[in-house]
């Protein structure tokens, strides 16, 4: 008999959903998970994957904290970032327990931070918890696991399985706080699908990797991981929009709070009003760099088709977000104030596709 690949497997408990951390209901019994919760669902399916795929599977379930996913915070990125750097050599996969309200944002901070890793990081979670009727975290936990050992492609980099979808960290985006299938890739397609058979995108996956050794070679062992995990969100004023808007505000928050960088959800294709102009003069006198999104759900801010927009590249006040997710230019954005980038090097940056997370389209015809 053929000797078995032993694979080594580092599954990250951080609470969220899968581990019940909801509120209670009248209609569901309120039940905490631990990490030997997780194990022990995770033994029968070890032995079916030694059996058909001829894997042994060796994995560890480590607790580093537990919040509830909306309780995340910059130094939680951090902490995860260091504690796969600290495992790096010791394991050949990584999967992150995680909840669904902000896995989004940590999924892309990961991929900002862990430059040039060369094994997979997959952060999955639940809809349901653990324990209560209709759970879906057995499910995605043991895909997780069969995409952690998948030897068939070249998985590696930050992605996220939920449901049945494989998406990379950089364009995740949560649609819904129902279905078991709640995220989809934001603007681009899955890397791939999973369910009885796991469907890989060739083409996708190949890009994800490919990003991976832009900037340097792939890390073999931790001395050689880049990881730039400090992020400074602080920083950073997210504003939304809307008819009338005081254009005053964003100078009341630089000069009373501080803020270094603003991210704008504006209208039609990042056309804020032309009422606007004089805080983004302003902004561009201070060297105070501001990227514009659009509200509109699958919409893409290229300042290219409406004349408030035009404007804003004419003069260059303001970054167009073309199709990146709200979760990856906000984590981008503080993660480039964090390495003092000046204000040109992250008007350059934000528009380089680092990650995956955006498509620069060219100009219109």
């Amino acid at each position: 008999m053929a000797t078995s690949t032993q694979k080594r497997v580092l599954i990250i408990y951080t609470g969220g959903t899968i581990a019940g951390n909801v509120a209670k209901s009248n209609i569901s019994q309120n039940t905490k998970s631990d990490p030997n919760s997780f194990m022990s669902v995770l033994d029968n399916s070890i032995e079916i994957i030694r059996k058909n795929w001829n894997i042994k599977i060796n994995s560890t379930v480590e607790e580093i904290f537990n919040v509830d996913s909306s309780n995340m915070q910059p130094e939680n990125w951090t902490a995860l970032a260091e504690k796969i750097q600290e495992k790096y050599d010791d394991f050949d996969s990584f999967i992150i327990l995680h909840g669904t309200n902000t896995m989004g944002y940590t999924a892309a901070a990961l991929s900002f931070a862990l430059e040039n890793i060369n094994k997979p990081v997959i952060l999955t979670g639940a809809q349901v918890p653990l324990g209560y009727l209709g759970t879906d975290a057995v499910t995605n936990l043991v895909n997780s696991l069969r995409l952690a050992v998948w030897s068939y492609h070249e998985v590696k980099g930050v992605m996220v399985l939920f449901g049945s979808r494989i998406i990379t960290g950089t364009r995740v985006k949560k649609g819904t706080d129902f279905d078991y299938d709640p995220f989809k890739s934001f603007q681009a397609g899955c890397l791939g699908k999973i369910g009885r058979f796991m469907k890989i995108d060739e083409t996708s996956l190949r890009k994800h990797v490919s990003y991976l050794a832009k900037s340097k070679p792939l890390a073999i062992q931790s001395r050689v991981l880049s990881v730039k995990k400090e992020f400074d969100m602080k920083s950073i004023a997210s504003l939304t929009e809307f008819p009338g808007m005081n254009a005053e505000v964003f100078q009341t928050l630089v000069e009373n709070n501080g803020v270094k960088a603003f991210v704008l959800r504006s209208f039609g294709a990042g056309d804020p009003s032309s009422h606007l102009f004089p805080a983004f003069e302003y902004l561009k006198k201070k060297r105070i760099p501001i990227v514009v999104t659009t509200q509109a759900p699958s919409g893409i801010s290229n300042f290219q088709v409406n004349e408030t927009g035009q404007h804003l590249k004419e003069k260059g006040l303001a970054i167009p977000a073309f199709d990146m997710s709200i979760e990856s230019m906000t984590v981008k954005l503080a993660w480039l104030l964090a390495q003092k980038m000046d204000y040109e090097q992250i008007k350059t940056k934000m528009l380089e596709d680092l990650h995956g997370e955006i498509n620069v389209e060219s100009e219109f015809v």
